[in-house]
């Protein structure tokens, strides 16, 4: 698989982007069993309110060097959640994943990134018109 084939699993909410995840009240990601693709409509009545990629979760192509997360040859979210929570060990089993075959996260970091995955939540901040992803979970994960 070539490299540009991955899943960023911290996508935007757009057209062409899927749902693989529902922030619940716990405040962390239910991945889904299978990805519900984003159309139009979807769209739309997400961006009404919160910002969508606070409740969903979503994937789309992995950009690399078109996204601020790209350092040049990694995604630089998983590298820093992994780094902030070396002692994460994560939960019995991995979660349910409809992308994990072609996850740039899983990819770069194996089962690791899956254990902090439901963990992430994307925060989309909109400043001098340009998006910018941080990660809103910052404090070290529940062990």
């Amino acid at each position: 698989m070539k490299s540009l084939d991955k899943a960023c699993p911290s996508a935007t909410c757009e057209t062409g982007a899927a749902v693989i995840g529902v922030v619940n009240q716990e405040g962390f990601v239910s991945l889904l069993p299978q990805k519900i693709d984003v159309t139009d409509e979807f769209a739309a009545i997400a961006h009404q309110g919160t910002t969508p990629e606070k409740r969903f979760r979503f994937t789309n192509k992995c950009v690399e060097g078109g996204c601020r997360q790209w350092n040049g040859s990694r995604c630089t979210v998983i590298d820093r959640v992994l780094q902030m929570n070396e002692t994460f060990d994560g939960f019995m089993g991995l979660p349910t994943c409809s992308i994990r075959s072609n996850c740039r996260w899983y990819h770069q970091s194996g089962d690791k990134a899956c254990a902090v995955c439901p963990f992430i939540i994307t925060d989309n901040i909109v400043a001098d018109e340009q998006e910018k992803i941080s990660i809103t979970e910052t404090q070290e994960l529940p062990v």
